[in-house]
């Protein structure tokens, strides 16, 4: 996104429903995020709102309404309010869209042609790892790796 513009709700809202979908398809169309809203318990918001709400035929939605389409994105309400939130927010799904179909769907696909117990062990290696990154350096204890010979 082009830094030093601000955007107006209704073109952040357009760009999320534009980048955050599954990597298998494309943008959620409006009745799909309603649907998908009421599955969650979210408060309802019609397909038709939102639409509006894209169109800018409305504008200052409830807060409960900027939660609720927060929460569907995954991104906090402040999206929609701070421009600094919204570029770091964009920078991330720009580098989440170019995993997309990359290593990340190539390691995926790999992974569910594993068996059931073989794709827990991956998944419990993918915790082990992330709980090391997560520990500050001076208490990480040094990893040590095996080779089968």
């Amino acid at each position: 996104m082009t830094e030093g513009l601000q955007r107006s709700f209704a073109a952040k809202l357009a760009h999320l429903i534009a980048t955050v979908h599954p990597p298998d398809r494309g943008p959620y169309s409006y009745r799909e995020i309603e649907a998908a809203m009421k599955d969650r318990d979210l408060p309802p918001i019609s397909g038709a709102y939102i639409n509006q709400l894209v169109k800018e035929r409305r504008d200052n939605p409830a807060m409960s309404v900027v939660q609720a389409l927060a929460e569907f994105f995954g991104v906090p309400p402040g999206y929609f309010f701070d421009d600094q939130i919204t570029a770091r927010i964009d920078a991330q799904l720009e580098e989440l869209a170019r995993w997309r179909d990359t290593e990340a769907r190539e390691t995926a696909e790999r992974i569910m042609q594993l068996g059931p117990r073989d794709r827990r062990t991956v998944t419990n290696l993918i915790d082990s790892l992330q709980q090391y990154e997560e520990q500050p350096r001076s208490q990480r204890t040094r990893r040590k790796f095996t080779s089968k010979e």
